[in-house]
């Protein structure tokens, strides 16, 4: 077996760190951004999104009577009204695999 240091090639593509990490969204959604404590602001709460979504922006969608949670084209789930956390969909990834 092999170790990651023997089989690692250097990548020819330079990172740019000014590149625009901004996701778009469609009609319909709202988007959020994300701050330094894994929140987002919505209608005065906050809704705690985890730091793997750090620095990102999240689209928010109203489906009935709830609020569905998204980064890009992926449904993290629905946010639970009382607790101001997501609750994800076990199904959701199944909807939108390749």
């Amino acid at each position: 077996m092999n170790t990651p240091e023997q089989v690692y090639v250097k990548s020819d593509k330079l990172f740019d760190p000014n590149t625009d990490l901004i996701i778009a969204y469609s009609y319909g959604f709202k988007s959020m951004h994300v701050n330094d404590r894994d929140y987002i602001n919505w209608s005065g709460n906050l809704i705690m999104v985890g730091n793997s979504v750090n620095g990102f922006n999240l689209g928010i969608k109203k489906e009935n009577g709830s609020v569905s949670i998204w980064f890009g084209s992926n449904k993290l789930g629905q946010n639970d009204q009382n607790l101001f956390l997501i609750i994800s969909d076990p199904n959701s990834y199944k909807v939108h695999r390749s």
